[in-house]
């Protein structure tokens, strides 16, 4: 009879676990569509899908927390977090506003789950949730107030550099003119687009590193003067083959693949900077 009862409280346990996550999952299934049909169609915000997919495998490796029986406890921090992601859940709903909508799963997963499971629980899945700030498109007026001082910057620096090399320039504003030839800098030689997923996957690599908090943070936030520092190269290497072999040249295969050149030589950057400066500290410290 005592083995009956106790199957039957551990499937309950089993059912009521599921059910709340099946709740959640129903209740973001608009979310997602949104998102998937004009959310993530904006240039900077096409790499919310794979942000997804590592969600679902960070919180698979941290699977554990949810084998734990639920707790007991009555936690009211948790409670209020959960209640606090629901309206603005219920905001975002109302003003059809996407990125509120979205923002709110953070709060909701999180409160849900310290909720159900208690604080160790909690705190296994602070990360994974947070990582969801990266399928996040913020408003596009947060995006001209970043993007616009970043491309002055860009083509200021750029310009001063090749005044430095000899070459003959002027600029007005973000127009860059070298020799017979007028160069824009556009959004994407702003970083803008490269910092957003460079901060996703440096915030990974750093997640999984096995040095201390404050480490984490600082090989993290270098990830911003290396955005910046890699599309400068960019723009001035642009400059320098339009210049030297023509506008044709410039706008043709180094326009559409020098992107992706500077992700990589950006990301070899963060290691690099893992290596000899924040592994090098480490050695220091001992």
């Amino acid at each position: 009879m005592m083995k009956k009862i106790i199957s039957h409280v551990i499937l309950d346990t089993i059912y009521l676990k599921i059910s709340a996550y099946l709740l959640l999952l129903a209740l973001y299934i608009p979310t997602f569509y949104k998102l998937f049909s004009y959310g993530w169609r904006a240039t900077d915000y096409t790499h919310g899908p794979l942000i997804l997919i590592v969600f679902i495998y960070l919180i698979f490796r941290k699977r554990y927390v949810f084998y734990n029986p639920l707790d007991n406890h009555l936690h009211l921090s948790f409670f209020l977090l959960l209640f606090a992601g629901s309206l603005i859940y219920a905001l975002g709903a109302i003003y059809k506003v996407v990125m509120i909508e979205s923002f709110s799963l953070i709060p909701v997963f999180l409160g849900t789950t310290g909720f159900l499971f208690g604080k160790e629980a909690f705190k296994n899945i602070i990360f994974p949730s947070s990582f969801l700030l990266f399928l996040v498109p913020p408003p596009l007026f947060f995006i001209d107030m970043i993007t616009s001082p970043l491309k002055f910057f860009v083509a200021g620096v750029s310009e001063s550099i090749l005044k430095v090399a000899g070459y003959t320039m002027s600029r007005n504003g973000v127009i860059l003119s070298i020799g017979d030839y007028s160069i824009v800098v556009g959004d994407a030689c702003s970083g803008l687009r490269s910092l957003i997923s460079l901060m996703a996957v440096g915030a990974l690599y750093a997640y999984f590193q096995t040095i201390p908090i404050t480490r984490k943070v600082l090989l993290f936030i270098s990830i911003i003067p290396i955005a910046i520092i890699a599309n400068i190269i960019r723009l001035i290497l642009f400059a320098l083959i339009t210049y030297h072999f023509g506008e044709s040249a410039g706008e043709g295969f180094f326009h559409y693949f020098s992107g992706i050149l500077i992700f990589i030589l950006s990301l070899l950057s963060l290691v690099l900077v893992d290596v000899f400066i924040i592994n090098r500290r480490k050695k220091n410290v001992r």
